[in-house]
């Protein structure tokens, strides 16, 4: 019988002596902001008695857009996914946060510390465990205003992840001002999305069309992705209908689409700049600023310009996303190129 849990020889340092995490069943879907129950990642949660939080969490192997990679890795970036769930189940069933309050990520930062924790055997399901301490917390009066979380994860006992957070909390009726002036700043009523044809998925790293979430407009599609002015420019071309991206109804573009916007449009222009020779690699790093809430009536443009690859292999891209000419987003994509598991560690790597 192959063990949810990964045997003590594989067992890190989450979570800790004391506090004891299940993969049994994912816990309710209003927690993790999800309408889907396959689109709760999130398992099990406890708060230690350091205060620090701990979850678990599980990647279903069949998921439509985290298992559209090519083979030998799991996806960062769907580790990722649940360490951004996992801030949402942390809050409301441990810090108080009513569900419904409306909070936004301000920042993310997060860097793979070990790439082999990310090998895949083809049969193991991506599975692991989450560490978040509270680093900032404001407050006014009784209500929560802004926090900082800073985090790790271990796969197979490997640490595999560090990252942190930025949130922002207000009122529902705060909220509803601040969209309504937000919108009233822009051009929205005479903003019309340029028609775009999706880039080939080969390009970014994709098998399913529908997972590629970039294009190019119409009269240009047969290009490689602009002018030769140092950047790559795409528009986020999204399926509206995506059942990861699109979970539930939102007021403006989602985050976690902006940011898998932000790798794809990296990855087609490490291509383009000649830095990467194919799109197979693999996500290793991601900074992301949102500086502003992206509306769905215009055009969201993705800017990406790739580095050198450093000493590590590494590629940072630095990806700005504009609309109506103004930054909604500003951040970076590490991506390390040709990365091959070592095949000694892949059993140990996933609990086998």
């Amino acid at each position: 019988m192959t063990s949810l849990v990964p045997p003590a020889a594989a067992r890190g340092t989450l979570p800790p002596p004391g506090v004891e995490l299940t993969f049994d069943r994912t816990v309710p879907r209003s927690l993790a902001h999800r309408r889907q129950i396959g689109e709760v990642f999130v398992s099990d949660s406890a708060q230690g008695p350091g205060g620090d939080f701990h979850l678990s969490f599980q990647i279903p192997r069949a998921h439509s857009l985290w298992s559209d990679q090519r083979d030998g890795f799991h996806d960062p970036f769907a580790s990722a996914e649940a360490a951004r769930q996992s801030i949402f189940v942390l809050l409301h069933r441990h810090v108080g946060v009513p569900v419904g309050l409306p909070f936004s990520l301000q920042r993310i930062r997060l860097r793979v510390t070990d790439p082999q924790a990310y090998a895949s055997d083809g049969t193991s399901a991506l599975q692991g465990y989450l560490r978040y301490r509270v680093a900032e917390r404001q407050s006014k009066g009784s209500d929560l205003v802004s926090m900082v979380l800073e985090g790790a994860m271990e796969i197979g006992g490997r640490p595999a992840m560090t990252l942190s957070a930025v949130l922002a909390f207000m009122s529902q009726e705060d909220y509803d001002i601040f969209r309504a002036f937000q919108r009233a700043q822009k051009p929205v009523a005479d903003a019309r999305p340029t028609p775009a044809r999706r880039l080939d998925p080969g390009l970014v790293g994709r098998e399913n069309p529908r997972n590629v979430v970039i294009g190019l407009p119409e009269q240009e599609a047969g290009t490689d992705g602009g002018p030769d002015d140092g950047a790559s420019r795409y528009l986020l071309a999204a399926d509206p209908h995506h059942p990861a991206f699109f979970d539930h109804e939102y007021d403006h573009v989602p985050g976690p689409l902006m940011v898998e916007g932000m790798r794809q449009a990296a990855v087609a222009a490490a291509c383009r700049a000649g830095v990467m020779a194919t799109p197979h690699a693999l996500t290793v790093g991601c900074e992301a600023a949102f500086l502003d809430f992206a509306e769905f009536e215009a055009d969201l443009v993705h800017e990406a310009e790739a580095g050198a690859q450093g000493a590590d292999g590494r590629i940072p891209v630095a990806v700005v996303l504009r609309q109506f000419g103004k930054p909604i987003v500003e951040g970076r994509i590490d991506l390390l190129p040709d990365a091959a598991p070592r095949p000694q560690s892949t059993a140990r790597a996933h609990g086998v």
